[in-house]
């Protein structure tokens, strides 16, 4: 997939989630990220784990960080330096607080999963030529000196190697950078081969948006502009403490149900199959 579709939408599921207060649009904000990363394909794990983890974590120390609110729950002992008293208000305040982290990893590993990075680093060139260069050589040799490394690991392998010992394994560092060196040098020599940096600069032809492609651009401009309107007229405000808010007000539902919406609709196109 090119990369606006998906940077319109995350970009709109990440300034919900950080940006507006009313605890719904973090909740809607954390399940268009889920579907968005569900419908990106594997691998995924790691990003779904990441999230869970950090929105998880900041949800269960958010009670015991913050003196705040009126609602007690609970009280522990008095502990100099922690809060023992947990009240309603520290609990929702916390609730959000995991949703906004969770909602902008999904929404970020989603993004990374759905953009072309080939496409995503043409566009950069554009701005930056030689951070692109540098950032695409990076990722296309990175995974190469992954695979040149079990290559390696295989071979010692059948030569009885106890690759677990330290010494062994440090022994086989040096081929490794060997290959490595090896193949930068055949990178350059392709890319002095190829004009690179000289007086003209050629390029391979852009296609354009695909059919699917400009639905998505669609839905993510929907998207968007829904985030940054709701935000430009503060229908979104919410106060946590002392006493909380209603949050079910007409404005806040009815924005993070068409974020929802939208978001449903991005990972439905993203997946359908004509």
């Amino acid at each position: 997939m090119k990369p606006l579709p998906a940077a319109l939408m995350t970009a709109a599921v990440g300034i919900a989630a950080i940006a507006l207060e009313n605890p719904l649009w973090p909740a809607a904000a954390a399940l268009s990220g889920a579907l968005l990363l569900t419908a990106a394909g594997p691998p995924r794990r790691a990003y779904a784990a990441f999230a869970l983890l950090t929105g998880v974590t900041v949800f269960l120390l958010e009670p015991f960080v913050a003196v705040q609110g009126l609602t007690t729950l609970w009280r522990g002992p008095d502990i100099p330096i922690l809060d023992t008293q947990i009240t309603t208000e520290e609990l929702a305040y916390g609730a959000a607080a995991g949703l906004r982290i969770a909602a902008a990893a999904l929404a970020a590993g989603a993004f990374v999963r759905l953009a072309d990075s080939d496409l995503l680093l043409r566009a950069v060139a554009r701005v930056a030529p030689r951070s692109a260069m540098i950032a695409s050589l990076t990722t296309q040799m990175l995974p190469a000196l992954e695979r040149d490394a079990a290559c390696v690991l295989v071979a010692a392998r059948t030569r009885a190697a106890a690759v677990s010992r330290p010494a062994t394994a440090a022994r086989l560092v040096g081929p490794l950078v060997g290959m490595s060196l090896e193949r930068a040098l055949a990178v350059a020599e392709a890319m002095e081969a190829r004009g690179y940096a000289g007086p003209a600069r050629s390029a391979a032809p852009v296609r354009g948006l695909s059919r699917r492609e400009r639905v998505l651009t669609l839905l993510g401009i929907a998207a968007l502009a829904l985030v940054v309107a709701t935000l430009a007229t503060g229908a979104a405000g919410f106060r946590y403490f002392d006493v909380l808010d209603d949050p079910w007000t007409p404005a806040a539902t009815a924005g993070a149900a068409g974020l929802a919406a939208l978001g449903t609709a991005f990972a439905w196109v993203v997946r359908w199959r004509p």
